[in-house]
């Protein structure tokens, strides 16, 4: 029988191919049990002796201060047992000479039996400095255990050695029951050897059929895709190139999407507009800085024609013109825009190398409207300051001349012409004195010194100064405050200059039978509102936003006659603005002018 089955084997590749795949799997499962139960002692010994080291190390400083101390045997027992705990660790404290000063399995009373280690081999390594470990029968215990020692550590020398020790049956415990493991595993794999002959074409074309599966999903973009890796061989080794592929182009078109984010990110956030097109003047690339400019809103721009979403033939000719220059080329120009909003553009536009030889342009777009406004505004001031010095100069140049070419001679003259000159130097001298205060105002030199002011006497005393010129004019003040209105925190000197200026302001241009009125009222908790009101001549709609600007005059011929400098309303509303308040003017043509300036409260409301 035995013959005829070896013959039946001898005539069937079927049985030879499945003796050769079980007797290849039991050898390999041989090899690989034995292997396998060296590494994994050698990985529990390691693991032991790492957790012994790491325990040890933490308990270092203690030991050392015990070495050093010389501290009685009960004290190292006490520490040995603390630091043992409940577990099955065997915790020694060795001095330099190999003395056992402590130990958590030898009482204090036994410890004199216990020879010297000085000569163990985890002891000598640790006294020469190093980590020292051994694995052997303990003749103090009488059971084999795992040693693991350190050096204890003063500076630089070594003054002892703390030892961690486990019994070997920690360490093994768990090899029976892994070598069942191992025994069940290579019995069922043996088995299963026998069916693989059945099954090899089909297992070995299968996996080929997912690759070619998950390359052509990776073709179509899905770079999300996984390969499955279920063997080390060629197919498995293929499959891991496939899943590395995959998982670089995800890095790749990761790393695409966060420099485009970026890129868009510095874009938005830039002030100035930055428009791009391509070869056929289609826009790119558009920031929310040129959609601002052009009042595009949300609107997006991109893959449009450049002329269809940005009527502007001058922007278009700068593009064309860029466009032919060379890389570092910069074709800069500044635009006058009137749509949608009037604006004045400092345009910089270079050409921009897209893929091939396609060639685009790229244009930034610095809004200087309000820069070009200064220096309008500054323009201005000088005129007007020129102008304004100008005047009184010219006339007390001429009347000085008059005098010295011989109206000296003439008294009645002389001191008309010299009454004359005085009252130009003072109307210099109120000029340079509301341009210094203005200019030392925006400059912030002006230091405020607030405190609490009463409200009632500061405007008493700004009316008594100016009710003699009031009544010359035949125009009535009043007053109207709250008797329980708080105090201010103001600078008194300094607010006493803001109602000097409107109330005087007010009586200039209030016609004979009118009124000025100040009056005050809470706002709010913290705040205390002041209101100058009049009966004047007005002022236009049109000249209202701009009466707070220097030297600016609704009526310029009735301002110099009566003796204005046109600084006025601007020293208010600076000085308002440095007391932390606001300035609100209100007025109707005929009818008046409202002044409203707001106040800290010296303490809040109730």
């Amino acid at each position: 029988m035995i013959r005829g089955l070896i013959r039946a084997f001898q005539r069937s590749i079927a049985a030879k191919l499945a003796l050769t795949l079980v007797g290849f799997v039991a050898v390999c499962l041989l090899v690989a049990s034995v292997y396998l139960n060296r590494a994994l002692e050698r990985l529990a010994l390691e693991s032991v002796e790492a957790r012994l080291t790491t325990a040890a190390r933490l308990l270092h400083d203690e030991a050392r201060d015990l070495i050093q101390n010389r501290a009685t045997p009960r004290t190292v027992y006490a520490f040995t047992l603390r630091a043992a705990g409940q577990s099955d660790l065997r915790v020694t404290v060795i001095g330099a000479d190999g003395t056992v000063l402590g130990d958590s399995r030898v009482p204090p009373a036994e410890l004199r039996r216990v020879e010297n280690h000085a000569e163990r081999p985890e002891v000598r390594a640790a006294l020469a400095g190093r980590v020292g470990h051994g694995l052997r029968t303990s003749v103090t215990v009488g059971a084999p255990l795992f040693y693991a020692a350190v050096p204890v550590r003063d500076g630089d020398r070594v003054v002892g050695v703390l030892r961690m020790a486990v019994p070997l049956s920690v360490v093994t415990s768990s090899h029976a029951e892994l070598h069942q493991v191992l025994l069940l595993g290579g019995l069922v794999a043996l088995l299963a050897a026998l069916g693989i002959a059945m099954f090899v074409a089909g297992r070995l074309t299968r996996p080929v059929v997912e690759m070619e599966s998950v390359a052509r999903r990776m073709s179509e973009g899905d770079f999300a895709v996984h390969a499955p890796v279920r063997s080390p061989d060629e197919i498995g080794v293929l499959g891991r190139a496939l899943n590395g592929l995959a998982a670089r182009l995800r890095e790749k078109v990761r790393d695409l999407e966060e420099e485009q984010a970026k890129a868009r990110a510095i874009l938005e956030s830039m002030v100035e507009g930055v428009v791009a097109v391509d070869g056929h003047d289609h826009i790119v690339v558009m920031n929310e800085g040129a959609r601002t400019i052009f009042a595009l809103g949300a609107a997006r721009a991109e893959g449009k024609s450049f002329l269809e979403v940005i009527r502007n033939v001058d922007l278009y000719r700068i593009f064309r013109e860029s466009r032919v220059g060379t890389p570092a080329a910069v074709v800069g120009r500044q635009l006058r825009l009137s749509t949608p909003v009037e604006r004045v553009l400092e345009v910089h536009a270079a050409p921009l190398r897209l893929a091939g030889d396609e060639v685009g342009a790229v244009m930034v777009l610095h809004d200087v409207t309000e820069l070009r406004r200064l220096e309008q505004v500054r323009t201005e001031f000088v005129a007007n300051v020129s102008h304004e010095l100008r005047t009184p100069l010219t006339a007390i140049h001429g009347y000085l001349e008059t005098l010295l070419g011989g109206a000296l001679e003439e008294p009645e003259h002389a001191r008309k012409f010299l009454e004359i000159a005085f009252r130009h130097t003072e109307r210099l001298g109120r000029l340079v004195s509301d341009l210094t205060d203005l200019s030392n105002i925006e400059l912030g030199k002006v230091s405020l010194r607030l405190e609490a002011t009463p409200l009632d006497e500061v405007v008493d005393s700004v009316l008594t100064m100016i009710r003699p010129r009031a009544a010359g004019g035949e125009v009535a003040l009043s007053v109207d405050l709250p008797a329980d209105l708080p105090p201010v925190r103001a600078d008194r000197d300094r607010l006493a200059q803001i109602l000097i200026n409107l109330v005087d302001n007010g009586v200039k241009y209030t016609p004979a039978g009118g009124r000025v009125a100040v009056s005050a009222r809470r706002v709010g908790p913290a705040l205390v509102e002041v209101g100058v009101t009049d009966t004047g001549v007005g002022i236009p709609p049109a000249d209202l936003p701009r009466v707070t600007e220097r030297f600016y005059r609704v009526d310029r011929a009735r301002s110099r006659e009566l003796g204005g400098t046109g600084l006025g309303l601007a020293i208010v509303k600076h000085l308002v603005l440095a007391h932390g308040g606001e300035l609100a003017i209100e007025s109707q043509p005929g009818r008046g002018t409202v002044v409203r300036f707001s106040l800290p409260a010296a303490r809040p409301l109730g």
